[in-house]
């Protein structure tokens, strides 16, 4: 993988602002990366790490799918997708708010289920698997030393590194992120199912279950992903510090991910050449126009 490591590396180095990735041959255990291990904001990719914790807690008796969290007041919610909208009063199960939590990124659905499973217990799951680089700080404790400091270094909901993340999406892989056959299948099958899909995503061929999972903060934008194609690999990226922290199409950090995945795609399916339609950015996700209503 040294020709991909070098022409990624080349794009990366080109990028205004510090970039980090780390991508594996989930065939032959091949990795290759550039600031893998140094730890980036996670912003919405470590929602991936509180849907496991979800998932264990669930097969430890600790919660169910079907038990109902009742939404904060309007003025104590996250603007965004869509629980942020509901009518006072309105519960949804946690089959709902993971799935709105993954697939639309909802931050209110998010803030809910880090509350009920307890941020200091996704450290502790986090720890136990070597991830020392990945923390959830959604309402860390005050008692909480080390979840405080990571909150107050990257000010938003989560800290990780590329390397770090492509492990937990190896877990899921591989069928270890949980201890069931099905609790495995169904967190792939969730992350299969993306609606903000305008990074990596839009570079694979649209047959390819990709199991992905983006993050974007205005200084920062990230994605990562489990290809399932002739050869799976899992690609994860993170930048910060950008000087572009625009939000359309052409932003220097989309344009990045973008090729990124690109590359990988081309190196890891030689067979499958795919190049996405000119086109294409008239039908990325919008997110509905409801935030800017």
């Amino acid at each position: 993988m040294t020709a991909l490591a070098a022409e990624m590396n080349t794009v990366c180095q080109k990028f205004h602002g510090r970039v980090g990735y780390h991508v594996k041959n989930l065939v032959t255990g091949e990795t290759i990366g550039l600031n893998a291990g140094d730890r980036f904001p996670s912003a919405s990719t470590i929602k991936t790490a509180v849907m496991m914790e979800v998932v264990n807690q669930i097969e430890e008796g600790k919660l169910q799918w079907t038990e109902k969290l009742k939404v904060p007041p309007k003025a104590k919610r996250s603007s965004s997708m869509w629980t942020a909208y509901l009518e006072d009063g309105i519960a949804v199960n946690i089959d709902g708010l993971t799935n709105l939590m993954m697939n639309v990124s909802d931050n209110t659905a998010t803030v809910m289920l880090a509350d009920r499973v307890g941020v200091e217990n996704i450290e502790r799951r986090m720890l136990a698997w070597g991830l020392n680089d990945t923390a959830c700080t959604i309402h860390e404790p005050a008692s909480n030393i080390r979840l405080r400091r990571l909150h107050q270094t990257f000010a938003n909901m989560g800290v990780t590194s590329p390397r770090d993340m492509g492990a937990l999406l190896e877990r899921i892989y591989r069928g270890t992120a949980a201890k069931s056959r099905a609790a495995n299948e169904r967190m792939r099958r969730i992350m299969s199912h993306q609606y903000w899909d305008d990074f990596f995503v839009s570079q694979i061929p649209p047959d390819v279950v990709v199991c992905a999972k983006v993050g974007a903060l205005e200084r920062s934008r990230s994605d990562t992903a489990i290809v399932f194609g002739p050869t799976p690999y899992i690609i994860t990226a993170y930048t910060d510090n950008a000087k572009d922290r625009s939000w359309g199409d052409n932003c220097e950090g989309h344009v990045l991910l973008r090729t990124l995945s690109r590359l990988a795609w081309k190196y890891m399916a030689p067979k499958r050449p795919y190049t996405a339609p000119e086109d294409a950015p008239r039908w990325f996700p919008t997110g509905a126009g409801v935030e800017d209503s």
